[in-house]
């Protein structure tokens, strides 16, 4: 007997800039959240909203790590789900912006070598224990960013053999993109500013990858 696959979604966001120069951020980092049940795992942002919306605290939704306040950030963490009785985690890829070379600078051709290789590190993970492997990214991304990483990842999942879906879509207006955007936002503060307290006050079970970790060269 063929034993039922579970489903698993993956809410992918980003922190850090796609400049390379004076206006360029350090660091780069695509973070993924991955949950068995999206519902569980965002409830308790989604009553966070209604209280912040019956408070007239609207210029704080949707949660956006970057634009939050101090405290509005504690109640999200505060309220992120805790792994209960599904199952979610976080995976994460960074880099030190400097390492890439002069041919990776254009926007779809960096976003692209990121996103593959997020996607071999978190798919490696996965195994072939999860299907339909259900993919969210930012709807923000360019036709040509969106086309760059779509050929990156696509491969990746091929090689898995399992059913996967990817859509486009305003991925801080879903709970739990906003659960991607604060791990990522955090990663991104530990790397540059030295800032660790907001990601070790994260709940959920993270890995980290660092691309660029045998680098040495500094291009700009």
């Amino acid at each position: 007997m063929t034993r039922e696959k579970t489903p698993i979604h993956v809410f992918i966001d980003e922190s850090g800039n796609l400049d390379f120069g004076g206006k360029g951020t350090d660091h780069f980092v695509l973070s993924a959240f991955l949950t068995t049940d999206p519902a569980a795992c965002g409830r308790g942002l989604m009553d966070l909203r209604y209280e912040f919306m019956g408070r007239g605290l609207g210029d704080q939704i949707p949660f956006h790590a970057a634009y939050n306040s101090v405290g509005t950030r504690k109640r999200v963490i505060e309220s992120m789900c805790a792994r209960g009785t599904h199952q979610c985690w976080v995976h994460s890829i960074w880099c030190d912006k400097h390492l890439a070379h002069r041919s990776k600078h254009s926007p779809e051709v960096f976003y692209a070598l990121l996103g593959g290789a997020l996607a071999k590190y978190m798919l490696m993970s996965l195994g072939g224990t999860y299907s339909p492997i259900v993919m969210m990214f930012d709807s923000t991304l360019s036709s040509k960013q969106r086309g760059a990483f779509l050929k990156a990842v696509k491969p990746a999942l091929n090689q898995l053999d399992v059913e996967y879906r990817i859509m486009f879509s305003p991925v801080k207006e879903d709970p739990c993109g906003q659960v991607a955007d604060f791990h990522a936002w955090a990663l991104f503060r530990s790397l540059e500013s030295k800032d660790h307290a907001w990601k070790e006050s994260l709940p959920h079970v993270t890995s980290e990858f660092n691309i660029f970790r045998y680098g040495h060269t500094r291009y700009w």
